[in-house]
């Protein structure tokens, strides 16, 4: 398949590409960090291409999804991951609203313009889906964050583009992953390394969802550490 991956440079985003990688799939990757992103691509010799390009800037997303089209890479698979996490702390008063409108530029609205831009050619594809990458803060009956209200409204989302898109033949899978070892998200000590999951972890149920028949579409995943999120 050919699998179009946002964040793909670090975190879920880089350990779902490698899955996908070692299991033959060709890649596109987006990463923000230039260096970063290009070191990745060395590293797997062949079957990757990628773009440096910030997604919380509206403008970028249009640069991305003609430079895949300039590079000849149309997807089958869309795995939307990028993401951002916004002020510490879980107060919604007190941050300014420009946070919220940052989070949500990321976090929602990359994917939309994305899905919208790429929508064809996923159509069109041998496997056509979209895996959106939520959290588990978007199910949480608690005290939540800005983060949380950017993974709720991801989720929402997630859920009317599903029920769209079936009749297209386009499968949409929503995956809430829990606290998840990440360059930006690290063991200290109030979280331990066993309380979070593998970045693996994420990416193995990944490429399990891409082995399931054409008629078969997993709609929501929550996956959580053993003793429950750390936040």
């Amino acid at each position: 398949m050919r699998i179009l991956i946002t964040g793909g440079s670090q975190g879920i985003g880089l350990a779902t590409a490698e899955e996908l990688h070692a299991k033959g799939h060709e890649l596109f990757l987006i990463g923000r960090n230039q260096d970063r992103l290009q070191k990745v691509l060395q590293d797997f010799q062949e079957r990757a291409d990628g773009f440096a390009a910030d997604l919380s800037e509206p403008a970028q997303i249009d640069v991305v999804i003609h430079a895949a089209a300039q590079k000849g890479f149309s997807p089958d698979v869309l795995i939307l991951n990028a993401a951002t996490f916004g002020p510490s702390g879980h107060s919604v008063v007190t941050p300014p609203a420009d946070e919220l409108r940052r989070l949500l530029e990321t976090n929602l609205l990359a994917n939309y313009q994305l899905v919208q831009g790429l929508l064809s050619s996923v159509q069109a594809g041998s496997y056509p889906r979209i895996i959106l990458i939520g959290s588990t803060a978007a199910i949480r009956q608690d005290s939540g964050s800005l983060y949380g209200i950017s993974k709720w409204a991801l989720r929402s989302y997630a859920y009317s583009l599903r029920d769209e898109l079936k009749t297209l033949g386009v499968g949409v899978t929503l995956l809430n992953a829990g606290g998840t070892f990440t360059q930006k998200r690290i063991p200290d000590e109030h979280t331990a390394n066993d309380r979070l999951l593998k970045s693996s972890d994420i990416a193995k149920l990944i490429a399990a969802l891409l082995t399931l028949s054409p008629q078969a579409v997993v709609e929501e995943i929550n996956v959580r550490p053993m003793l429950g999120d750390t936040y």
